[in-house]
């Protein structure tokens, strides 16, 4: 892994981690309640999941960035167009 996909990784997971406690801070008034339960948890493990096999995946550093953003962005909806689009897979013989 080179410095700059190292320095990506740290930067998208570290901002994973502080947006939901940030959220959390403005108040559900305002729509800012983390909420979700056991399926934000799970929504959260399969976009880290995600991220993970964009991160692994053979493409240079600028479409990764662009994937990682529209899963962060678009958790539920990244997530789906990542599955569906952006695999690349192998077909079996």
């Amino acid at each position: 892994m080179s410095a700059l996909s190292a320095m990506f990784t740290l930067f998208f997971l570290s901002c994973s981690c502080i947006l939901p406690i940030l959220a959390a801070s403005i108040g559900p008034e305002l729509g800012g309640g983390i909420g979700g339960g056991i399926a934000g948890l799970i929504i959260l493990i399969l976009d880290i999941i995600a991220i993970v096999d964009v991160l692994k995946s053979p493409r240079d550093i600028l479409p990764k960035l662009l994937w990682i953003l529209l899963i962060l962005f678009f958790p539920i909806g990244g997530l789906i167009i990542w599955c569906l689009c952006g695999r690349k897979t192998t077909g079996i013989v």
